[in-house]
């Protein structure tokens, strides 16, 4: 589902400006309700040869626009975006950047899905029935997005193949304020994610409180295992790792 809109006015100013002769272009998709903003058009030029640069100019000099677009009054705590840039993968038919309320991200499964029906109904990428593939270059690597399609170009249904995934960690110990000692697995597929025993925790992924598992105990474990040294996954400014959680 998507929408076009255009936003403008002013913000504290960073490295370039924002005024309220800016404006954003961008169209509005949701993923089963998960929100992505895809800037079209408004933002600064990303320097850089590669989309890992590109990614690091963006965050150093262009943050102001980030936090523009995602935050309140015209983005709330659950908004995510992404800025299309040019690519530098020889098989990429699109590149992205992924935005969020606190920064950037190597991947985002409910956007691939979005930018998968995006290429296909804006002709980024000719539709090809029964299933049109869309080579989208994240700061990840390439991901591969299957769009169904009919032969009037009527598109539907989408998966996709990320880049290789592989277990960092298990068992990896925390402790965790108010539950003690909490074990997690670590893996990668795209981001690294903690994956945690919902019933070690107390809690039951049927029957508990959403507003429960997200702010008392996701986020809790979050910060956790972010900040222990085994999470201190990469130095490089450019691929610092990305913590999700499966409760």
């Amino acid at each position: 589902m998507a929408a076009q809109t255009s936003y403008s006015g002013s913000v504290e100013i960073s490295k370039f400006f924002l005024d309220t002769s800016t404006v954003i272009r961008t169209t509005e998709m949701h993923t089963g309700g998960e929100p992505l903003r895809i800037v079209e058009s408004g933002y600064p030029l990303l320097k850089g040869k590669t989309i890992l640069e590109k990614r690091k100019y963006a965050r150093d000099y262009c943050d102001n626009f980030r936090t523009f677009l995602m935050h309140e009054p015209r983005g709330h705590y659950d908004q995510y975006g992404a800025i299309l840039v040019e690519s530098d993968h020889p098989e990429a038919d699109m590149a992205v950047l992924f935005i969020h309320n606190e920064g950037y991200s190597t991947m985002c499964g409910h956007a691939v899905i979005a930018l998968g029906r995006y290429a296909v109904d804006r002709r980024l990428v000719k539709p090809s029935p029964p299933e049109t593939t869309v080579n989208i270059q994240c700061p990840c690597g390439l991901v591969k997005a299957f769009v169904t399609c009919t032969e009037d170009g009527r598109t539907g249904c989408v998966r996709f193949h990320s880049v290789p995934a592989f277990v960092f960690a298990n068992d990896v110990e925390v402790n965790v304020e108010g539950y003690g000692n909490v074990r997690a697995d670590i893996s990668y597929g795209g981001a690294f994610y903690a994956i945690v025993n919902a019933e070690c925790m107390g809690l039951d992924v049927k029957t508990s409180k959403i507003k429960d598992i997200i702010n008392a105990h996701a986020f809790s474990v979050y910060y956790c295992v972010k900040s222990s040294t085994v999470a201190n996954i990469s130095t490089h400014v450019s691929v610092t790792f990305h913590v999700n959680f499966d409760i």
